[in-house]
């Protein structure tokens, strides 16, 4: 079977799943789905529980442009081609219209980890000879990765969230307490999922691995929760571990494929041609001329650069074009300067400036500018704007005071605040 027939193989059973899958709830409180007592007694029914989990995610991540509009679209490195795209960029962010109100609303994430939770209660219970090891040690570690995922989404777009676990069911958590316990489960996947995921007839799949969790995602994944908690050690720990005598074809990134969905609000083709657009000011100042990714990655046309989708089919989110910038920074906030300007470098790859005299105090600044570069597309600006202190440096509309006050965070909707105990946090009252 061709590469593309077993994406597509694969983008069927999300189809499948989509039938049976349905939004339940805006809060972290939801309903159990009704599913016929002893329904998941194969292993192809047990994969369709965790494909409804990306679907979730999906829908967390595609609804009105949601990855965007939490990402570069809100600090206005990019224009999106819809309607309510200059409020987000003009922190309106508490406007009445559909759209933002549906920004505000945290409840597909916890979709996401009710699914998750449920193929662990599914894969742990499955009956002796249901599941081979590599299925059950996959669908568990898709689970982990999935759940990991969602929570790590909620506090870098909320901040301080809900906790959906029983253990603590309800417990308003920091968001470093969030974040930890995203780590722990991202921890814990990265040992269990493989590098490259089998089809159906055992054979290595780089489709397939492209849009489910696999090593290199969950590795970027746990590495990005580290550093936002400032672990730069960890993150050091766990790169060179993981990668170390690793070639290159047994990497991939992460990215969720594309299909039709119930849901109203998710677009059929996310990055359709010129969805994604810079305004030619903006980007001469962040691609000067003489970078090679002026004509690599963006199409000029008039007044504007409209970035090159190659695969439509997908959106990526955790790429292995981010793998270097990870070391670098992991090796820079571990106190590896030299290390960390030599991973720089050879990231960035076709910029015009000399990052070999970096130091200490500018190698910060760099990198920022690199992964702005590297990543658009991928939703991840304004939590780098965070994660390096640096919103109310470009973002205008903000002062530092704001900033403290929580004006990066999203606000959130009524909807999602009722019965459980929250209230809008100081900036966004």
């Amino acid at each position: 079977m061709t590469h593309w027939m077993k994406h597509w193989k694969f983008i069927s059973l999300i189809a499948i799943v989509l039938l049976f899958s349905c939004r339940k709830n805006l809060t972290v409180e939801q309903e159990n789905s009704t599913v016929e007592e002893g329904y998941y007694n194969s292993a192809p029914r047990i994969q369709q529980a965790v494909i409804g989990g990306y679907v979730d995610l999906r829908r967390a991540l595609f609804a009105n442009y949601a990855w965007l509009m939490y990402g570069e679209a809100r600090t206005g490195d990019v224009k999106v081609a819809v309607a309510y795209q200059q409020q987000v960029a003009n922190q309106q962010l508490t406007s009445t219209v559909a759209n933002l109100v549906q920004l505000s609303d945290w409840g597909y994430f916890y979709d996401v980890i009710k699914d998750a939770n449920d193929v662990l209660d599914i894969v742990d219970n499955a009956a002796d000879g249901v599941l081979s090891s590599y299925q059950y040690n996959l669908y568990r570690g898709e689970a982990l990765a999935l759940k990991s995922m969602a929570y790590f989404y909620l506090a870098r777009i909320w901040g301080p969230v809900s906790s959906a676990e029983t253990s603590n069911f309800g417990v308003h958590l920091t968001r470093e307490e969030v974040v930890n316990q995203a780590i722990q489960y991202a921890t814990e996947a990265q040992q269990l999922v493989p590098w490259i995921l089998l089809n159906d007839d055992g054979i290595k799949s780089a489709a397939l691995t492209a849009v489910r969790f696999n090593k290199t995602a969950v590795t970027s994944l746990l590495v990005q929760e580290q550093l936002w908690l400032g672990n730069g050690q960890n993150a050091y720990d766990a790169l060179t571990n993981t990668f170390t005598n690793i070639s290159t074809d047994s990497l991939s990134g992460f990215s969720l494929a594309i299909g039709e969905d119930r849901r109203t609000e998710i677009p059929l083709a996310p990055l359709s041609a010129s969805i994604l657009t810079m305004p030619l000011a903006t980007f001469n100042t962040i691609y000067p001329d003489g970078d090679a990714r002026r004509s690599s990655m963006f199409n000029i046309s008039g007044n504007n650069a409209t970035l090159i989708v190659k695969d439509a089919s997908m959106v990526e989110l955790l790429t292995e074009r981010e793998i270097d910038l990870l070391f670098a920074e992991a090796a820079w906030r571990s106190q590896h300067l030299d290390e960390a300007k030599e991973w720089l470098i050879s990231a960035a790859s076709g910029a015009t400036e000399d990052y070999s005299t970096l130091t200490e105090e500018t190698f910060g600044d760099a990198l920022l500018l690199e992964r702005q570069r590297m990543l658009v597309g991928t939703g991840q600006r304004m939590f780098d704007l965070i994660r390096f202190s640096e919103v109310s440096t470009h973002i205008p509309a903000f002062t530092e005071a704001d900033v403290a006050k929580g004006a990066a965070y999203w606000p959130l909707s009524a909807k999602s605040m009722a019965g459980n105990g929250w209230a809008q946090n100081e900036f966004w009252k």
